[in-house]
């Protein structure tokens, strides 16, 4: 528990960075024959749809832009389905309610905080719900949970900011991070209550991505170093960067790489897993980790 909390202490003593999540704005949607969706983010439209409800609906109520997502809870066959919208594959059994959600969104970075804006109307004692949560794929246990975070919403009437921050459980850095915002609780959902959603942002500790942008390959060996690094690139740019960052977010080395290879020494660095990030014109157009092992 005391290696848990001097984690997060430090993780929130850094200097963090915003970024916009894949269509956080809401702006962009996919039309289908019945029912939308938005880009990039998944609902339970399609299940629901069998039932001609739909939980999630674009909406002209913005806080930024033209639209926001409105996110209801309804009933339909004696069950009770909130609006959901996650970047994870999700499938719902419309039957008995229940949902399964699988994957995310590959991201080599610690999250460690998401900001949004929201109005909420509950039933009763009903509140909105949003889980963020980081993880690395592993071939002995299927996934490891690297932190999460949760907030409950309550009700208000006007647009209200919320912040759902990190906990960090482990140093290692995840693959796959997921969003998942629920117009209702987990225990209690009540038909009726409705959440409008909007302007997502995430923050990490070591610059700004465009997460939807195809990344230039970069191959990096050996990977786990002793000595040297290599970093090498299908392409010559000028004005290109590359930092790596140990496990505090902390720069170890920055680098000019205009050529097609780089070759960075890790004599110095103790062992462990670093994180880098390719820069062109202050913007990361790559990243991903290493590992220092001993000699």
């Amino acid at each position: 528990m005391k290696n848990i909390l001097l984690l997060i202490m430090a993780i929130i003593s850094l200097n963090t960075f915003s970024q916009t999540l894949p269509n956080g704005d809401m702006e962009d949607w996919e039309d289908y024959s019945d029912f939308g969706e938005p880009t990039n983010w998944n609902t339970p439209n399609p299940y629901t749809s069998l039932l001609t409800i739909f939980t999630v609906t674009k909406s002209n109520e913005a806080y930024a832009g033209s639209y926001s997502a409105r996110l209801e809870t309804l009933s339909a066959l004696g069950i009770t389905i909130p609006g959901i919208i996650t970047l994870a594959d999700f499938s719902l059994n419309i039957f008995d309610s229940s949902y399964n959600i699988s994957g995310g969104y590959f991201l080599q970075e610690n999250v460690y905080k998401m900001t949004g804006w929201y109005k909420y109307e509950g039933v009763d004692d009903d509140s909105a719900n949003v889980l963020i949560y980081n993880f690395k794929n592993t071939g002995e246990t299927g996934y490891d949970t690297i932190g999460f975070g949760v907030a409950s919403l309550g009700s208000t009437s006007t647009w209200s900011p919320f912040t759902v921050f990190m906990n960090n459980l482990s140093y290692a850095v995840p693959d796959t991070f997921n969003v998942l915002i629920s117009s209702s609780g987990v225990d209690g959902a009540k038909e009726g209550s409705v959440l409008f959603i909007d302007s997502l942002n995430i923050y990490t500790n070591t610059g700004i991505i465009d997460l939807w942008s195809p990344r230039p390959s970069l191959n990096v060996y050996p990977n786990p170093a002793i000595n040297l690094v290599n970093f090498e690139s299908e392409i010559l740019e000028s004005g290109r960067t590359l930092t790596i960052f140990d496990n505090t977010g902390r720069t170890m080395t920055k680098k000019t790489f205009s050529e097609r290879r780089l070759k960075i020494s890790v004599n110095s660095f103790p062992p462990g897993v670093y994180t880098y990030t390719l820069k062109t014109k202050n913007k990361i157009v790559n990243s991903g980790s290493f590992m220092k092992k001993q000699y």
